[in-house]
């Protein structure tokens, strides 16, 4: 893709992400039709509104519920969209992402122990369920000086099964707390407030920090060799940089619980418009992870409250089973 074709790709994916958030914001079990959500969001930002038909209830609900939630899950589906892109360019293999490691795995039973024993610091218990999961990961894999990415994805996945199975041992000790349990095994945003908004937009800012690391990121898409031939410690780059992207995925992951297939889809599909190149990728995932994630939690709130880690897995399960059939 050249220049030219680039920059309509990012005016596309801007009107897109107006329209999508337009959306989600009349979307719900109140439908407010989208006239009106103009006419408040106007009126709310000094420009002159109609005043027709507004309404102190459709007020209500769209700035301290739909709002706070629109912006969370669009900051939320970029963080999972860049990490999804830079594993994957790290460890050279198209199946990484922040949950064939574990890390979300490791979030989400951090969460499940603070629930299961009443500790009231549920996402800070996932932060560290994350993180210390990354950790052992790397442990796993590390060998003399290097790291086998092969060895890193393999030590995630069984990592993450145990995690898994850990989890559902405390559903089954902890059967009257099934429904706290279930929002963080299957993603959702029905938490979502004003409260949590500044952590998921300050992850997001950290992923978009990734684009300054991105001549990093293509030199070691061209493998180990060629990296260190060109002088980079390739295994404290790749140290760095995972640690950074898991530790702001257990961010996201603790605020709306494990939500799969955004960082594995996005960078596949986006690789095929914009090219291999980090540079491009990096912002295109950042833009189309937020995207897919809106339309996600738009269809599964259409649906009926359906939590959105389960359309994610439902529809993303089977495009990767094409991608793979066609290659």
């Amino acid at each position: 893709m050249n220049r030219k074709g680039y920059m309509l790709f990012v005016a596309v994916s801007l009107f897109l992400a107006f329209v999508s958030a337009c959306l989600s914001l009349a979307v719900g079990e109140v439908r407010i039709p989208l006239p009106e959500v103009a006419n408040i969001i106007l009126g709310k930002v000094g420009f002159p509104s109609s005043g027709a038909g507004a309404s102190g209830v459709y007020d209500t609900i769209l700035l301290f519920v739909r709002l706070p939630r629109t912006l969370m899950v669009f900051f939320v589906g970029s963080v999972l969209g860049v990490t999804g892109a830079v594993y994957q360019g790290l460890l050279l293999n198209p199946l990484a992402e922040s949950y064939t490691l574990g890390v979300a795995s490791g979030a989400a039973l951090g969460a499940t122990i603070a629930i299961a024993f009443n500790v009231n610091l549920v996402r800070l218990f996932a932060f560290l369920g994350g993180a210390l999961t990354l950790l052992g990961v790397w442990a796993l894999s590390h060998r003399s000086r290097s790291v086998d990415p092969t060895r890193l994805i393999l030590s995630g996945v069984v990592v993450g099964s145990i995690l898994q199975a850990l989890m559902m041992l405390l559903q089954t000790l902890f059967p009257e707390k099934l429904g706290a349990f279930f929002f963080w095994v299957m993603g959702s945003f029905n938490s979502a407030s004003w409260r949590w908004l500044p952590g998921c937009l300050i992850a997001s800012c950290i992923a978009l920090l990734f684009l300054l690391l991105h001549r990093e990121l293509d030199i070691i898409s061209l493998g180990e060799g060629k990296a260190e031939t060109l002088g980079m410690n390739i295994v404290r780059m790749r140290w760095i940089l995972l640690l950074a992207a898991s530790l702001i995925t257990s961010v996201v992951v603790s605020y709306c619980g494990v939500i799969g297939f955004v960082g594995l889809i996005v960078p596949h599909l986006l690789r095929m418009m914009v090219g291999h190149s980090h540079g491009r990728l990096l912002f295109a995932s950042w833009m189309g992870g937020g995207l897919m994630l809106l339309w996600a939690d738009v269809t599964a709130r259409a649906i009926g409250s359906l939590p959105v880690g389960v359309l994610t897995a439902l529809v993303g399960g089977p495009i990767f089973c094409l991608f793979l059939w066609k290659s």
